[in-house]
């Protein structure tokens, strides 16, 4: 655990550096840095997993644990309390190591329990090591471990693993929502958008799809206050948006369309212009994927209405991104319908809102730079009919390594699927191979798989056949 020397604290992740007493985080910055980053590869266990927090469960030190989980959720140690339901002195007892009932198994749990942390996030915990994973003979060991729970336990915590069902969708709410939970699901939100933008939707799909459920539970059963309910309303809708998106992503469209219209009810309610808007784009956006899969105009023309909606409800609105956003799903509609005036037009109107350059920029708006709209003059350019024009618009994108590893794939995939349609089977075959090898496990983007498709049925190479075999077993939606 944490301790001290000559009278100051050591980090009690890495138990060497030395913490200032006007350190206000309970980690040093190395260590911190570690906890907030968004784990590279495989999917995390957990939404906070991270290599400070494995070894601290790898070495039963609660200690380092509860310190490390409020570090990376930039949370006080009285916001903490509120969540765990702690106080205060608590929460400051348990990160000093002076109070030992924090490494009973029943308090262990019912913190995982609290935070919403699947119990095989702890495996680590039960077999001393820190790369244990809740797969293979790793979980064998700690179903024995779990020994003394009832049957029906161990099914709800180990079984629905592989759904990303985590013991948060099945908590009561707490009595009453403080700003410690209204921080914690802030912080939750946050944290799901970095993830998907570095791992892609299936890795955390199940878990968003709990934290909303848990913060819709709070929000129709607990008891707050008016400014904390106006706040919880926000986030909630936020939460199911980004649920939704992530469905999107993992291509189950009918539970991105449910979760999107949840969002829809709870983002007219708040009466909160811009999540008005994002729930609008998002389903311009997927009705317009529907328009490419199936070849019909109607999602085609729903979408181009959502587009519409988000339009009016951004009149007032100041933020140049969000109009260049609005203007691109607008594109797309258009050029579905097979109107190339229309979609010229909306792509001019995107880049001309990005040069102006003005306001505030609501937060899922920053993936919207040129390069996106050069992205979308190449999936226009596709839907219009012009495959060889697209394929030097998205080698253009790509040249943009600002963009997120999840972006790149797509854009790659969706070169390669030009390409393909050009009839350069050879070079979409390359541009498929380098999305497809990707270290396993990090590819957790299904809309790339299928953007793929295609390619997979027109052409005979072994290799890129075996990849995308092989990747595509890891998504139901897709093998269905």
């Amino acid at each position: 655990m944490g301790g001290t020397v000559k009278g100051r604290r050591l980090c009690p992740a890495c138990r060497y550096t030395q913490l200032s007493r006007y350190n206000p985080d309970p980690l040093c910055a190395v260590c911190l840095t570690a906890a907030r980053a968004h784990r590279q590869g495989p999917a995390p266990t957990w939404l906070w997993d991270s290599a400070p927090l494995r070894g601290a469960l790898a070495r039963a030190d609660m200690a380092a644990v509860v310190a490390i989980v409020r570090g990376a959720c930039a949370m006080s140690q009285l916001e903490f309390g509120e969540v765990v339901g702690w106080s205060q002195s608590v929460v400051t007892k348990v990160e000093r190591g002076e109070r030992r009932t924090a490494y009973d198994i029943s308090e262990i749990l019912n913190l995982a329990d609290a935070l919403g942390m699947p119990r095989e996030t702890l495996i680590p915990l039960v077999l001393g090591r820190a790369d244990a994973t809740p797969s293979g003979q790793d979980e064998d060991d700690a179903r024995m471990f779990w020994g003394g729970e009832d049957e029906d336990v161990k099914r709800r915590h180990f079984g629905q693993a592989a759904l990303g069902t985590t013991v948060a969708a099945v908590l009561p709410p707490p009595p009453r929502v403080d700003r410690g939970h209204l921080r914690y699901l802030h912080t939750c939100l946050d944290r799901l958008r970095g993830t998907d933008a570095s791992a892609g939707g299936a890795g955390v799909l199940g878990e968003s799809i709990s934290i909303y459920r848990r913060a819709r539970a709070m929000l129709d059963e607990s008891d707050y206050n008016e400014r904390t309910g106006r706040e919880l309303l926000t986030v909630t809708a936020d939460l199911a948006i980004v649920s939704g998106w992530l469905a999107y992503d993992a291509d189950n469209q009918g539970l991105a369309r449910g979760l999107y219209e949840q969002a829809d009810q709870l983002a007219a309610a708040s009466d909160v212009p811009s999540i008005q808007i994002h729930v609008a784009v998002n389903l311009a956006q997927q009705s317009t994927h529907l328009a490419a899969v199936d070849g019909q105009r109607g999602h085609a023309r729903a979408a181009l209405r959502f587009a519409d909606r988000a339009a009016r409800a951004a009149r007032h609105e100041a933020s140049s991104s969000l109009h260049a956003l609005i203007a691109l799903r607008q594109a797309l509609a258009h050029a579905r319908l097979g109107d190339r005036i229309a979609f010229g037009q909306a792509i001019g109107l995107a880049r001309r809102e990005l040069d102006r350059e003005q306001g505030d920029h609501p937060p899922w708006t920053r993936f919207v730079t040129h390069s996106e709209v050069t992205g979308y003059q190449a999936l226009g350019a596709e839907a219009l009919g012009g495959s060889d024009r697209s394929v030097n618009l998205y080698l253009d994108v790509l040249a943009d390594d600002r963009r997120s590893p999840r972006d790149l794939a797509v854009y790659r995939a969706c070169l390669a699927g030009a390409l393909c349609s050009a009839g350069d089977v050879t070079g979409a075959v390359k541009q498929g191979l380098q999305v497809l090898s990707a270290p396993a496990g990090s590819l957790r983007s299904a809309r790339v798989l299928r953007t793929l498709a295609p390619l997979r049925t027109s052409t005979e190479d072994e290799e890129f056949t075996a990849r995308y075999d092989a990747a595509v077993q890891t998504f139901p939606a897709l093998t269905a």
